[in-house]
């Protein structure tokens, strides 16, 4: 019961606390023989004191009929005002939280003292509220509330109103208050202790101890440290998988609470498969935190689902206004997480401001590195550390043996302003980009072998660090750091694969010169490394300058050059003929270096040059059986995938390939590896192809074109294009089919690569030729007969015979000479 209704009539009319009790006995109907037992006093004293209640409460002479019941209807009616303010009502409805509902009702009934926590917003008080509504086994519940009360305000003050108690301060008001939980059974709900923890947490300690009927449920942001406490912590709502089913979507309880407010405030608002992503996006960066998601469904009133997704960055500003009468705390969710930072002392705000350069989870020796510097030791960070904890700031998991930690979203963005704010972000982010690039170039010599799997787990974790340290160095312009990073792992992108970012990196860095010395050739390495999956001859013209580079370096970087030379030969547009042997000197090279991992490597990519399929097969089965011995799972799993891509090229050993497949998946999936997934999957989709089931092939080519252009590897992104062109063309669709060969011959120019120019021109030219256009399909394929050394086949082609036949020899003379003769950019307008 607040004070703001009760007592406080009571009080101002001057009751005293034993006319307080004798009041309530007379609303409970008892006769002044009956009071005087149930106090231990005198007949006489009773009358004495219901006297004074009526001359103070402006009423005659209790026994005086009619007026006899006046101070009996007073304290009926000041009871329902108590018991109106003890369990608020709530206005809408209640969404989620089943399995912590199961588990809450087991413990309230076998545990004297249970508390609730978790961060600010994540619903602990609606979800006590919602207990207290269901737990029929206990007396009903009286809500003592801490909300408004000031951090100095006594905690035996606020017992003691919700209890109706005429209680000051001291240790007067604690007997009084352990006086009436003494009799009988009783059942409080303790809300928003955490301002006012030591306090609650010592009266509770001692009315727990001195009572035997009294149950507790509290909420705080923490444990309150009482002796048979059971803390339970609250998560956040569970969040969907992005996706554009309504029904997956609405599966997770934060989706369902953001669709039930967004209606009440926009009615006929429902998740559709138009905005579904959308929702479960919004659910997801708001990490399902239950008061965020309400304050974000109110914005429905102006924004859509995909316009609030877009405005998410600006949270702070967006996610305002909450429901009139609810706490200030509640009404922004900058105000509910200020809150709980007002309570941090100096050091433990300046840890909690320093986690937020975590981008995702961290370790505590982690922390430990980056953050302990001045004016936080390590040694007052093992102390300031666990309290934050307590206070549900960082949350905490398990996995196996680990302990991850982590700031939710909204928690993390808040704590980064105030960082900002400080002034002190720099060197936080410099700490945290420092370590992080340094430990990815640390762990290459697991990735490439050692304990790949274990190396794969680190980057698979600490990605989104490696993003925020890359982000960091760019800002700064420190290309060197960010060079030391990219070309310290250089031939390891192998393993870790292509990667968004990778591109956008170096799109940035290569707006200046490359760094001099070891690292500039390194630099150049890995520049054409990864710019082979997007542009084949920008990638050899770094291959290049690493080999002028090289002249004057060590042998490994030498034989590096080596490598990089014959790695980027291969699907040159203009045919040079000498990958071979270049590859040939590297593998020579690295054994004479003892180097196994980038011989592996060259012999790889040997097996990709050499031009017939058997001798291709035999050298990529030594580089797998070389991974395989090198403890290589991604690259023996690689290694198996191009031996598939040989075999359903040429139509031969298609079971084989189904084999080689089936290993390489189950090696990619144990090693985490996303890339070399996704090429087991392609695989499988020509393969299923080669083998005329286009209604299987299709769909997955669907879903693999989209993850592919996410990544950056255009070049299986042209590979999937090539089979939806199959599969329309199989169906008789020969316009579709057109339509995705011509997006492929449009990949095909923009790389670069000569192999994938000449598929997507002769699969072009098929198409045109199906749909009545020979002349065109003509042209098309004089450019890919320019592209080969030596005639696509022997005896002439089907395709090129059935042109002749169309356009007679002169006439497909010609088109095929202006094949010749048109640039390749020219052939994308045909």
């Amino acid at each position: 019961m607040g004070s703001d209704v009760f007592p406080d009539e009571l009080r101002a009319a001057g009751v005293t606390p034993r006319e307080l009790e004798i009041f309530w006995l007379v609303g409970d109907r008892l006769h002044n023989q009956e009071i005087a037992a149930v106090l231990h006093v005198s007949e006489r004293t009773v009358e004495s004191h219901v006297s004074a209640l009526l001359r103070k409460l402006g009423g005659p002479d209790r026994r005086a009929s009619p007026n006899r019941l006046i101070l009996v209807e007073a304290a009926e009616r000041l009871k329902a005002l108590r018991d109106a303010a003890a369990l608020p009502r709530p206005l809408s409805s209640f969404v989620g939280r089943d399995r912590e509902i199961d588990d809450l009702r087991r413990l309230v009934g076998s545990h004297r003292l249970l508390t609730l926590t978790g961060p600010a917003g994540t619903g602990k008080t609606r979800l006590a509220l919602r207990l207290a509504d269901l737990a029929t086994a206990l007396p009903p519940a009286v809500l003592v509330d801490f909300a408004r009360a000031a951090p100095g305000r006594s905690a035996e003050r606020e017992f003691a109103d919700a209890l109706g108690l005429l209680a000051g301060e001291g240790d007067g008001s604690r007997a009084q208050i352990r006086a009436a939980l003494a009799k009988g059974r009783h059942w409080l709900l303790v809300d928003n202790c955490e301002h006012v923890a030591d306090g609650a947490a010592a009266l509770l300690a001692d009315l727990l101890a001195t009572t035997r009927g009294l149950h507790v449920l509290a909420t705080s942001h923490g444990p309150l440290r009482v002796a048979g406490e059971v803390v339970y912590e609250i998560p956040p709502l569970p969040v969907p998988e992005e996706g554009d089913d309504p029904a997956a979507v609405l599966s997770a309880a934060s989706a369902r609470l953001f669709a039930d407010r967004a209606a009440a405030v926009s009615p006929g608002f429902e998740v559709t498969s138009e905005n579904a992503r959308h929702v479960a996006v919004i659910c997801r960066r708001l990490d399902g935190l239950p008061l965020a998601i309400e304050l974000a469904a109110a914005r429905t009133r102006v924004f859509s689902a995909a316009e609030l997704r877009a405005r998410l960055d600006d949270r702070f500003a967006l996610l305002t206004d909450g429901a009139r009468g609810a706490p200030a705390r509640h009404r922004t969710l900058e105000e509910a997480l200020n809150w709980s930072y007002e309570l941090l002392s100096g050091e433990e705000r300046v840890l909690f401001e320093r986690c937020s350069v975590f981008p995702a989870t961290f370790d505590y020796d982690t922390a430990t590195r980056i953050l302990g510097y001045p004016p936080l030791s390590g040694a007052a960070l093992v102390q300031v550390f666990p309290r934050l904890l307590d206070r549900s700031l960082i949350s905490r998991r398990r996995q196996d043996e680990r302990t991850e930690y982590c700031l939710l979203d909204s928690v993390r963005q808040f704590a980064h302003r105030r960082l900002e704010a400080s002034g002190t972000a720099d060197r936080a982010r410099e700490q945290h980009a420092r370590h992080h690039l340094g430990q990815g170039v640390a762990a290459l010599t697991d990735l490439c072998g050692r304990d790949q799997a274990a190396a794969l787990r680190w980057f698979g974790r600490h990605w989104a660090d490696l993003r925020a340290g890359m982000r960091w160095a760019l800002q700064r312009q420190d290309t060197t750091l960010a060079w030391e990073f990219l070309a310290g792992i250089c031939t390891g992108w192998e393993v870790l694969g292509a990667r968004g970012e990778l591109f956008d990196w170096l799109d940035t860095l290569l707006a200046h010169p490359l760094p001099r010395g070891s690292l500039g050739v390194r630099a150049a390495i890995t520049c054409a490394i990864l710019l082979d999956y997007q542009d084949t001859e920008r990638a050899r013209g770094f291959a290049e300058q690493a080999y002028e580079r090289a002249e004057s370096a060590s042998a490994q970087d030498r034989a590096l050059a080596l490598l990089g030379l014959g790695w980027t030969a291969r699907a040159a547009v203009v045919a040079r003929g000498s990958e071979v042997g270049v590859l040939e000197r590297a593998v020579s090279l690295f054994e004479r270096l003892g180097d196994d991992w980038h011989r592996a490597l060259a012999l790889f990519r040997l097996g990709l040059s050499v031009p017939d399929a058997p001798a291709a097969l035999a050298r990529l089965a030594d580089a797998a059986d070389l991974f395989d011995r090198l403890h290589n799972p991604v690259k023996r799993s690689n290694c198996l995938f191009h031996m598939a891509n040989v075999a359903i090229e040429d139509r031969v050993r298609l079971d084989e390939a189904a084999t080689w497949l089936a290993e390489a998946g189950r090696l990619a999936g144990t090693s985490g590896n996303e890339h070399e997934r996704l090429h087991a999957e392609v695989a499988l989709a020509r393969l299923d192809q080669a083998r005329e089931d286009h209604a299987a092939a299709e769909p997955r080519f669907v879903r693999l074109l989209s993850e592919f252009r996410q990544i950056g590897d255009l070049r299986c992104a042209a590979r999937c294009l090539h089979g939806l062109g199959g599969a329309a063309a199989a169906a008789g669709d020969h316009r579709r089919a057109r339509r995705r060969l011509a997006e492929a011959l449009e990949i095909a120019v923009g790389l670069g690569d000569r192999n994938v120019l000449v598929t997507s021109l002769l699969l072009l030219a098929g198409a045109d030729h199906a749909t009545g256009r020979p002349d065109r399909a003509a042209v098309l394929l004089g450019a890919a007969e320019n592209l080969v050394p030596a005639p696509l086949e022997s005896p002439e082609p089907p395709l090129r015979a059935a042109l002749r036949e169309r356009l007679g020899p002169d006439g497909l003379a010609m088109a095929l000479a202006t094949g010749r003769s048109t640039p390749l950019t020219a052939l994308r307008s045909l």
